[in-house]
């Protein structure tokens, strides 16, 4: 098989270093500008007001607060006018109170001083939000150097691929993805590790190095999950800790076999019926010991596709989503629901329902799906 170009899949669970609000622009996001202009308007239109406006509420100090509210989403230019402004209209305010001069002093030396603390505080704030944007980039390229994007099509397969992490900004958790043109056929790889958090995505990059160092070599699915095991073994130090993956292969004529590691069968869609592969389960990756004996194997009976035929691989954050009441994510209904649908369609269409379904993100979430031609798709 070739890999085809195009457009790469499993973008969806990205989060882009420029789409951090807030916290990769110094905090100021166009809501935060409006905010604080709007509270200095006020501010210094509440002082005017009482000042030309009563006879007995005069509070011009207030005006030492309109640098400091600006302070909160703009930088120094504006600080300087805000205050500029702040410090002019206090001495306006002195020609109709004679004797009042010191009191101005006084009001425009701490006006002069909030406007220069403003102003250091920004830059710190700047310098530190360059630096956050230099962190989340390295992170994001090492992200995706963990979980790389996938061709739109290899061979008579359009692939496709949906990821929605539990943390926020993440782009990767602990659930992973893989997909690979090998002499046998398109392996793919999808998997969800226990636990959550950096261990879990650390875990997660061990096991997707050892597939893609594998998989191409590898004499069969068995061989390839013993190899995935060991190298999983050699890493983990927690005894209980292991992965769940389900491995699957597909020959350019429609045929298809899965080998289990006690994760999900994958769902088969054929026109607008749906049902699970035969799979026999076997142990997840990190409890194999290795390569199964011969007649333990958990490889599943071959499958034949239909032309048009999609199969959807999905970790449990998928199917284990609840709404408010405690009801699983009908997935098996919703993907029927898909029928007809591109594979990005698709993935994209029930990783957002099902998103919306549980009201929001709890756990990771991956979707992988191939549908099958009988000539490669085209570009």
């Amino acid at each position: 098989m070739s890999a085809r170009g195009g457009r790469a899949a499993g973008e969806a669970g990205r989060a882009p270093v420029d789409s951090l609000p807030g916290e990769c622009d110094g905090g100021a996001t166009p809501l935060t500008r409006a905010v604080a202009l709007a509270g200095a308007v006020l501010l210094y239109g509440l002082v005017v007001g009482l000042q030309y406006g009563t006879a007995t509420w005069h509070l011009p100090s207030v005006l030492v607060a309109v640098p400091a509210v600006v302070a909160l989403a703009f930088g120094p230019p504006v600080i300087v006018g805000a205050a500029a402004v702040a410090v002019g209209t206090r001495w306006v305010f002195t020609g109709s109170e004679p004797g009042r001069t010191g009191a101005a002093v006084g009001t425009t030396a701490v006006i002069l001083g909030i406007a220069v603390l403003g102003c250091f505080v920004v830059r710190r704030r700047e310098r530190a939000a360059a630096r956050l944007v230099s962190v989340a980039t390295v992170a994001e390229t090492a992200q995706r150097a963990v979980l790389r994007p996938l061709p739109a099509a290899v061979g008579p397969y359009a692939v496709a691929a949906a990821y929605r992490a539990a943390a926020r900004y993440a782009r990767i958790g602990g659930d992973l993805y893989a997909v690979a043109d090998t002499p046998s056929g398109l392996r793919t790889l999808i998997g969800d590790v226990r636990g959550k958090g950096l261990d879990a995505v650390a875990t997660a990059a061990v096991v997707l190095g050892a597939f893609h160092e594998a998989v191409l070599d590898a004499p069969s699915l068995g061989a390839l999950a013993g190899r995935l095991d060991t190298s999983l073994r050699r890493y983990l130090t927690d005894p209980e800790s292991f992965v769940t993956a389900f491995l699957l292969e597909a020959a350019s004529d429609g045929t298809v076999r899965g080998l289990s590691c006690g994760h999900p069968a994958p769902l088969l869609l054929h026109g607008a019926a749906v049902r699970e592969l035969p799979v026999r389960p076997g142990l997840p990756l990190g409890l194999r010991d290795g390569e199964a004996p011969p007649g333990a194997s958990a490889e599943a009976p071959v499958t034949h596709l239909a032309p048009g035929d999609t199969l959807l691989l999905y970790t449990d954050g998928l199917a284990e989503a609840r709404d408010r009441s405690g009801a699983f994510y009908p997935l098996p209904a919703r993907l029927a629901a898909c029928a007809g649908l591109p594979p990005q369609e698709l993935v994209d269409r029930l990783q957002q329902d099902a998103h919306a379904f549980a009201g929001g993100t709890e756990d990771d979430a991956a979707l992988l799906a191939l549908t099958w031609h009988l000539r490669p798709p085209a570009d």
